[in-house]
């Protein structure tokens, strides 16, 4: 009787958790964030630092961190925001609002009136905003200064070139060739050659232009898209008289310490350490402007998004929130070299570097965000292509300026910028 009535027991003990166990499972919460790139230690910092933390507040809520190589990078977060399924925060780069805007949720209503917003870069919030609303919260940015090195100009007295015209002769100035060979080189760009669609982008901008007209169509047919044309042109043969000319050879230990390069675009994780003492005589300074123009430093912003299928908006809001605290923006500057985007979190980074102040205060002075590139990972190629054949004299500007106007005017209505 009484092994009866203890099964008894059990069946209603396990009927009970039955029933009870799927409505405590609905009750339970979860994030998933997807940060590309990420290494070991910034992985281990999200586990172990601040998803610890966030779920002091949130002790229901599951987090998860992913990545992935930026080899796949477009491909994985096409894949996931298009078919409405993948985690539930994604990074994004400076560029990616225009591209994926529609399909990322308005965080205005869970985001706007968040008081710490007034401490970050105007450019970084423009990043993030696609339509007129935000789509999400910027986590870093890399500021892209030009960099002079004074101590090896011909005349010191000309560092930094302001203008187009001054930084071609500055290139020709302070450029060597010997035997059809160059042994020192007034200018070099980001990829090591004299062309980088991301900076052309930069200088129609500092030309005074813009990418787009009112009706949403190229402006690659305008004066300023003509000048930094003429300018990349310019300043090629400055360097390079003929396309013969051999450049110089690889690298030991970088451009910028090989005292064969003069001027550069270079990100910082190129260029040697802020304690080095080559800083002593390496001058930060924007882009040099056309005639009707202004000086630039562009700024690539990177961002954390949420996309529409997100089935918790406000969860996702938390922890952008407390991810971009001004503690946390100190936080993964010290662990994971990110560059805050706020600029009350900027005191230790500049405190512990004058190399550091500077590129903060020109970034604030004269950045501007590498933000609403549309269809970009079309729009990249093309420019390669189509400035290639012009720089090495194989096409005419105007040729080359009609070409790159109806082909990017095909890949925007493509793309379903124009209808």
């Amino acid at each position: 009787m009484k092994s009866r009535f203890l099964l008894v027991a059990i069946v209603a003990m396990l009927l009970m958790a039955a029933a009870v166990m799927p409505a405590a499972a609905q009750t339970s919460k979860s994030l998933e964030i997807y940060i590309a790139g990420a290494t070991q230690d910034e992985i281990d910092w999200f586990n172990n630092t601040a998803f610890p933390a966030f779920q002091k507040d949130h002790a229901d809520v599951k987090l998860d961190i992913i990545t992935g190589g930026w080899d796949a990078f477009d491909a994985t977060v096409a894949g996931w925001i298009t078919t409405g399924s993948g985690p539930d925060i994604v990074y994004l780069g400076s560029e990616y609002a225009s591209t994926f805007g529609d399909l990322l949720t308005n965080m205005d209503p869970y985001l706007k009136d968040w008081p710490d917003l007034k401490n970050y870069l105007p450019a970084a919030i423009d990043t993030v905003t696609y339509d007129g609303h935000m789509r999400g919260l910027p986590i870093l940015q890399g500021p892209r200064p030009m960099f002079y090195r004074s101590d090896l100009a011909a005349d010191p007295k000309s560092v930094p070139p302001a203008t187009f015209a001054d930084a071609v002769k500055f290139a020709k100035d302070n450029t060597e060739i010997k035997d059809g060979a160059l042994t020192k080189q007034g200018y070099l760009n980001i990829g090591g050659g004299l062309f980088d669609s991301q900076e052309f982008i930069g200088l129609i901008w500092a030309a005074g232009g813009e990418l787009y007209k009112d009706d949403g169509t190229s402006a690659f047919d305008s004066d300023a898209t003509a000048q930094a044309m003429k300018f990349m042109y310019d300043r090629r043969r400055a360097v390079l008289p003929n396309e013969t000319t051999a450049g110089l050879p690889p690298f030991a230990a970088g451009a910028w310490a090989s005292n064969e390069v003069v001027s550069a675009i270079q990100p910082m994780w190129a260029m040697p350490a802020v304690t080095d003492k080559i800083w002593d005589s390496t001058v930060i300074a924007p882009y040099p402007a056309g005639p009707n123009g202004k000086p630039i430093i562009q700024n690539f912003i990177d961002w954390l998004s949420v996309p529409a299928y997100a089935k918790d908006p406000q969860l996702a809001a938390d922890f952008l929130e407390f991810l971009g605290s001004k503690d946390n923006a100190i936080a993964l500057n010290k662990n994971s070299g990110y560059v805050p985007v706020r600029t009350d979190a900027w005191d230790d980074l500049k405190a512990s570097s004058p190399v550091w102040s500077k590129i903060l205060d020109v970034a604030q002075q004269y950045g501007r965000a590498f933000s609403d590139i549309r269809a970009s990972a079309e729009l990249r190629p093309m420019l390669v292509e189509q400035m290639t054949k012009y720089l090495t004299d194989q096409a005419s500007l105007e040729d080359t300026q009609a070409a790159m106007k109806e082909e990017y005017d095909g890949i925007l209505k493509d793309n379903g910028y124009l209808k």
